[in-house]
């Protein structure tokens, strides 16, 4: 009997026969196209394998070369069905780098060939001619299979429990496991577990391993993934989902991939960051994608061109105020008229009070005070309230209800309602200058809390009933102190010399740990140098002014000089200053002229009267479109737009 093998092909020289390890039943002299001058195909072994008492499942023929055992190869055969003998014929040739010793043997199976090993031949030693077939090499395979059903009997190695009845062949029942997941489908009978056979049974998709009873649905299919005759039973579809946005849906089966899809879902916003709180952000800063309230500090909008002022932004409508606020690139433009003039109002005949401090309402109305006990509310048609409030006033700050409270020297403190005629009055009877006052009005609409600096370097806490209490001491001759939202951003200036060593210029910033207050490095300037003024623009910004002109920026927590302020070629000395930006600040100066700074240089806002003109001492301003200074000789000017 002559079978066809599955062919090897090992190294094969060029226009050779392709060298074959095992051929059944040709020899290399008969097959067309070999080449007489092919030596390793010129001879070869004719081996003859012979089975008989069973009906193999599978017949492998191993060579292996008996100068290297690791060179070693074998080939399965092909076994005619039901046959209980025969002979199967195989041609052995040499491989390249093989000797012509070789040891042949081979094997049987049951079932097929990964069946339990029921015959084994032995190693037959012998030699490949070099040219011509050798005498066969007969190989002989023998098992018992008494009741011929295929099953070997154990004996032989086989399966069969019970090898003369053909009817007890098997004592256990097993189950056919073709994706060998350990979950079987088909029951198989048989003795010895054969092959790809499972213990356990209820399979319902024998050809996928994923799917097997015993566990979770691990797919979003609508299939049975546990053979339990539900489909996603345990997937929670229908329930409440989110995304990585935040986004909330419904939870869904995904048909692409077998997962999950959340669907339903509304399109998250994407946030920009939107630093000066305008309710516009910038191109670029991202500040989240997100389905959940917008995040602290962001815009849903991107058309800001300034983040540093909140009154610069693609949202808002150009207005006159020197600054470019639809970001344009162009200040003041497309407006009917814009008249960038001040507004000086009368001051009337006799000695006028020299005005310290001004505090601004918004619209037409102004607190100011100053030395002799000068208190006044400043009304819409520009006539003076005067407020008995006895004291030498330094500074004054208003709440949103229009309550104003004020620092003078002598350790005083005061506040006065919009309608009242005279104050109420602090003292704390220490002699101590308070020189500057800010306060944060209550988020429950009660009294603000305040803070006041002094001139030998004590920083007070007041929450009006109470007492005045220090809560910093920073050793230093404060003049001014200021912040914009919370107590986090208060900045106090002045200049050191409260020893008599004359250290120069200071500034101390509130410390949020509850700590003494932060000594701020500022550049290097003139030491004889006194700040007078600070604002706080938000956490980002800053400035302060003081004499020779030195005007002081901090944006992102460092200082650096901005632009001396020359007048007639001499410095000015710089009483205060406010900030709505770095685009957009003013200073008030002892020439009677407000000068503003736009980022680049400095140019008049309000320019000094010729003759004689008096100091500005203060400036105060909600908007950029209502700002007010007062000075020396009852001096007022406002800008109202």
């Amino acid at each position: 009997m002559k079978v066809a093998v599955p062919l090897r092909v090992q190294d094969a020289p060029e226009n050779a026969c392709p060298m074959r390890l095992f051929l059944v039943g040709v020899l290399c002299v008969a097959w067309a196209g070999c080449s007489k001058g092919d030596d390793l195909k010129a001879g070869a072994l004719s081996v003859k394998v012979a089975f008989s008492g069973f009906r193999p499942g599978c017949v492998q023929v191993r060579v292996t070369d008996q100068e290297d055992a690791t060179r070693q190869t074998s080939t399965p055969v092909r076994v005619p069905p039901n046959q209980r003998e025969g002979t199967l014929s195989v041609a052995v040739f040499r491989q390249a780098g093989w000797s012509r010793n070789v040891l042949v043997s081979a094997w049987a199976q049951e079932l097929d060939c990964e069946g339990a090993k029921v015959a084994e031949s032995g190693d037959a030693p012998v030699s490949i001619p070099e040219e011509g077939a050798s005498p066969p090499v007969n190989l002989s395979l023998n098992a018992t299979d008494f009741d011929d059903d295929g099953y070997v009997s154990q004996v032989n190695g086989g399966t069969d429990c019970d090898d003369r009845n053909l009817e007890t062949t098997v004592t256990r029942t097993w189950f056919q496991d073709t994706d060998t997941d350990g979950y079987g489908a088909a029951p198989v009978m048989a003795c010895v577990q054969p092959p790809r056979t499972a213990t356990r049974s209820g399979d319902c998709k024998d050809d996928d391993a994923r799917v097997h009873p015993e566990q979770g649905e691990f797919r979003c299919d609508d299939l049975d993934d546990n053979c339990d005759g539900q489909k996603d039973e345990s997937l929670n579809l229908g329930s409440e989902c989110s995304d990585a946005f935040a986004c909330k849906g419904t939870r869904a089966c995904d048909p692409t991939d077998a997962g999950f899809a959340c669907t339903g879902r509304p399109a998250p916003t994407a946030w920009f960051v939107d630093e000066d709180g305008d309710g516009d952000g910038t191109v670029g800063k991202d500040g989240g994608v997100t389905c959940l309230p917008r995040p602290s500090g962001t815009s849903a909008f991107a058309t800001d061109c300034d983040e540093s002022s909140r009154f610069r932004s693609g949202n808002l409508a150009e207005v006159c105020d020197r600054m470019d606020n639809d970001c344009d690139g162009t200040a003041d433009d497309n407006l009917a008229s814009c008249d960038l003039t001040w507004q000086k109002p009368p001051t009337g005949s006799g000695a006028q009070p020299k005005w310290s401090a001004i505090a601004t309402l918004g619209q037409e109305r102004a607190w100011l005070a100053g030395p002799n006990s000068k208190v006044a509310e400043l009304l819409e048609d520009g006539t003076l309230r005067p407020v008995t409030c006895d004291g030498d006033w330094k500074a004054a700050w208003v709440s949103a209800s229009g309550e104003v409270f004020l620092a003078g020297a002598a350790g005083r403190l005061a506040r006065a309602l919009p309608t009242a005629t005279d104050c109420t009055l602090t003292d704390l009877g220490n002699g101590q200058s308070f020189n500057g006052i800010v306060g944060f009005d209550a988020t429950d609409g009660g009294t603000p809390t305040l803070y006041s600096a002094t001139s030998n370097g004590r920083i007070y806490r007041w929450a009006p009933p109470a007492l005045p209490e220090e809560v910093a001491a920073p050793g230093v001759n404060l003049k001014a102190i200021h912040g914009s939202t919370d107590p986090t951003t208060l900045i106090a200036v002045g200049r050191d010399d409260v020893a008599g060593i004359g250290l120069g210029p200071s500034a101390y910033r509130f410390n949020p740990d509850g700590g003494a207050w932060l000594n701020e490095q500022l550049p290097s300037v003139d030491n004889s140098v006194y700040l007078w003024g600070v604002h706080v623009v938000d956490s980002h910004y800053a400035y302060a002014v003081g004499d020779k002109g030195v005007a002081l920026q901090r944006i992102n927590g460092q200082w650096s000089k901005i632009p001396d302020v020359p007048v007639g070629g001499v410095n000015t000395s710089l009483q205060d200053v406010l900030a709505f930006g770095p685009t957009a600040v003013y200073v008030a100066t002892t020439d009677g002229s407000i000068l503003f700074y736009n980022g680049v240089g400095w140019s008049t806002a309000y320019p000094a009267p010729a003759a004689s003109p008096p100091a500005l001492r203060a400036l105060d301003g909600r908007t950029p479109t209502r700002i007010g200074a007062a000075g020396d000789e009852g001096t007022t000017v406002f800008f109202k737009r």
